[in-house]
C-alpha cells in the first residue's frame, strides 16, 4: 500500500493548557526553539511523505502563519528558517477546519477528500511527539512493508494509567498482532498495560468505519472503535512499539515540562548554560 501521506488533528482546546491556549495552538508551543507540530512535520518529511494534512480549530490563525513562507526574514541571515524552508521544498501542506463531532477520529473524515485513493496514510495527533533515533512515522510504514498489516504505536504504561489510554491485546501467541484494543479500560479488565499513542499507519477502510460506527465514550468519535472493528472484520493491526526514543506528549504542564527538559538536556550549549543549578536540581 502507497503511502506518501499524513495527517495531523490539531484542533483541540488545549483546556489543560488554558490560558495560552485561548488564541494559540498548543501544537505551537515551543519545544526549545521549534513549535510542537514542527518535530512532527520534520518527522513526517524524514518518513519520505510527500503531502501533510493539518486540521485545524478555532484558533488556527497562528498555525497557517507558521506554514506560510511569505514574510521570512532574508535567506542566509537565520540558518534554521533557511533549513526550514529547503526541509518543506516540494512538501503540500494542507488546512481543513474540523467539522463534525468531538473525538480523536474526526479529524480522519475531514482528511479524507485530501487522502489519494486507495492509499495508506499515516495520522498524528498534535500533541504528541516521537523523539526517536529514526523517524517513528518512517518505522510505521518499515513495519507495513514488513507485515502487510496496519500499524500502531505503542509504549508500555504504569498500570494505574492504563485508564487514561487506548489498551491492546494481543492474538494467543503472538506478542506484536493486535486482538483487540478497548479505550480507557478500568485497570481490573485491562488485557496488558501497552497503551495506542498518537502514531497510526491506517487505510481508508479505517476512515470508512468511522462514518459506519455509533459515537462511543462521553458520545465521542473514537479511532480506538475503529480500529478495533477493523480487526473483528477480519483486518489485521500490529504494533510498533518506541525502541529507539520515547514518546512525549505537551497536553498539559506536567508532561510539556518534561518535554522541555528532555530536548534541552541533548542539546550541548542548553546542557552547559544549565550547569551545574539545574543539573543539580534535576539529579535531587
Amino acid at each position: 500500500m502507497k503511502i506518501e501521506t499524513g495527517v495531523i488533528a490539531a484542533a483541540g482546546s488545549g483546556t489543560r493548557m488554558l490560558p495560552v491556549t485561548l488564541g494559540y495552538p498548543k501544537e505551537l508551543l515551543p519545544i526549545i526553539n521549534k513549535p510542537a507540530i514542527h518535530l512532527i512535520v520534520e518527522e513526517f518529511i524524514q518518513a519520505g511523505l510527500k503531502k501533510i494534512i493539518i486540521i485545524t480549530g478555532d484558533n488556527a490563525a497562528p498555525l497557517h502563519r507558521q506554514y506560510s513562507l511569505k514574510d521570512l526574514p532574508p535567506s542566509g541571515k537565520y540558518s534554521p528558517l533557511d533549513d526550514f524552508v529547503e526541509a518543506l521544498n516540494g512538501i503540500e501542506i494542507v488546512f481543513e477546519p474540523q467539522e463534525g463531532p468531538y473525538g480523536n477520529g474526526t479529524p480522519l473524515l475531514v482528511a479524507e477528500k485530501h487522502i489519494p485513493a486507495g492509499e495508506g496514510f499515516i495520522y498524528a495527533y498534535g500533541d504528541d511527539i516521537l523523539k526517536t533515533d529514526k523517524s517513528f512515522a518512517r518505522q510505521l510504514i518499515d513495519a507495513h512493508i514488513e507485515t502487510g498489516a496496519l500499524v500502531v504505536g505503542t509504549q508500555a504504561v504504569d498500570w494505574v494509567d492504563v485508564v487514561r489510554y487506548g489498551i491492546v491485546e494481543f492474538m494467543p501467541g503472538s506478542d506484536r498482532e493486535m486482538k483487540d484494543v478497548v479505550e480507557k479500560p478500568v485497570r481490573e479488565e485491562a488485557k496488558s498495560n501497552l497503551a495506542m499513542f498518537g502514531r497510526f499507519l491506517l487505510s481508508p477502510e479505517v476512515i470508512a468505519i468511522l462514518r459506519e460506527i455509533p459515537l462511543g465514550k462521553s458520545n465521542e468519535l473514537w479511532l480506538t472503535d475503529s480500529v478495533r472493528e477493523y480487526v473483528r472484520r477480519g483486518g489485521r493491526v500490529v504494533v510498533q512499539p518506541v525502541t529507539d526514543g520515547e514518546w512525549l506528549t505537551i497536553g498539559d504542564p506536567v508532561n510539556y515540562l518534561k518535554t522541555l527538559i528532555e530536548y534541552a538536556l541533548e542539546d550541548p550549549a542548553l546542557l552547559e548554560a544549565l550547569t551545574p543549578r539545574i543539573r543539580k536540581f534535576l539529579k535531587d
